[in-house]
């Protein structure tokens, strides 16, 4: 895993987004948002 440079601690960092990819696996996941890109539009999820 690749994670950003700036981090007050790596490892937390690198737990969160452990995390994060767990619960995105997770077929009642709608949707994961963790990102700085500008072409991704803001949109709503409907539940």
């Amino acid at each position: 895993m690749i994670t950003s440079g700036i981090a007050a601690d790596k490892q937390q960092q690198k737990a969160s987004l452990a995390w994060i990819r767990q619960q995105s696996l997770d077929p009642r996941c709608v949707e994961s948002l963790a990102n700085h890109d500008p072409d991704i539009a803001p949109h709503v999820i409907g539940l």
